[in-house]
């Protein structure tokens, strides 16, 4: 077994995620050596050279992806084995197409402020008393879209017992497109869930079962009001996501996000690829 296969199965990859990443390492190989390039000293226009070529050899815009980031799962491998002062092939980022294009990432500390600033409003914000404890609510529901990455259907299925407040634990049920998990809870949500239970006494789901996306997107549309940068709860979800990715490996993210198949969580990683530099996108379209 090769150090780059240990390297990776430490990450926590799959066997067929190593072959598949095999075989794109071996077709940068393999161009390098037919351009006369050294592989451990190509530099950021020659890596931008056999990305064309994978383009004029008619390879889909997705599938270059999927081969950019294996191969900068690679030379990560090289920069910790010592044999590469610097991974270029981060810098590389690729646009996929439009309509599949995620929205610029929140980092931990833009959702924290999203959080808290949604959670402090002070009562004369809310004119009604009705307004004033649903409010409560919401800050539960936005809790739990900021720090686990729910989704709409899966805040619907969750059930007043899947909340252990003594563990600090959220039992997340599974869903027709996600994995049942088991995730911590922050502990700036534990008062805001308790005080919830405790006032609404929900049973036995937690939250309204019926029109739960639209209540979300109501929830989300209150809290851009207060930081325009939101976009969607979508953008939420995927920024929680690539913040797991920078301190997780990759099948713990799997498990965290519920995902059913690991290409789901690859294509998050990949989302570091999805946007063009300027440079990129002017001078190499890959669209």
């Amino acid at each position: 077994m090769s150090s780059f296969e240990k390297y990776r199965q430490q990450n926590g990859y799959s066997d067929k995620s190593i072959s598949v990443q095999n075989s794109h390492v071996n077709r940068l190989k393999n161009w390098c050596i037919n351009q006369h390039i050294n592989l451990e000293k190509i530099d950021y226009n020659e890596a931008l050279q056999f990305i064309d070529s994978e383009r004029q050899r008619g390879i889909l815009n997705q599938s270059i992806i999927r081969e950019i980031n294996s191969i900068r799962i690679y030379f990560d491998y090289l920069l910790e084995s010592g044999k590469l002062q610097q991974n270029i092939i981060r810098r590389i980022k690729i646009r996929n197409t439009p309509k599949k294009a995620i929205a610029e990432t929140l980092c931990p500390e833009q959702l924290e402020i999203i959080y808290q600033s949604f959670s402090s409003l002070p009562e004369w914000e809310h004119r009604t008393k009705t307004a004033k404890q649903l409010h409560k609510r919401n800050v539960v529901i936005l809790g739990l879209l900021v720090y686990q990455g729910l989704t709409s259907g899966e805040t619907a299925k969750l059930e007043i017992t899947h909340i252990n407040l003594a563990e600090g634990k959220i039992y997340v049920p599974s869903t027709r497109k996600s994995n049942a998990r088991t995730l911590k809870l922050q502990a700036n949500q534990i008062l805001p869930i308790k005080t919830y239970i405790e006032e609404f006494k929900p049973k036995p789901f937690l939250f309204p079962s019926k029109k739960q996306s639209d209540m979300i997107c109501n929830i989300v549309s209150q809290a851009k009001k207060l930081n325009p940068e939101i976009i969607d709860s979508r953008q939420i979800r995927t920024s929680v996501i690539m913040n797991w990715l920078k301190s997780n490996n990759i099948r713990q993210v799997q498990y965290m996000a519920g995902h059913k198949s690991i290409r789901s969580t690859e294509q998050y990683r990949s989302q570091d690829l999805s946007d063009l530099t300027k440079q990129l996108e002017l001078f190499h379209p890959l669209k």
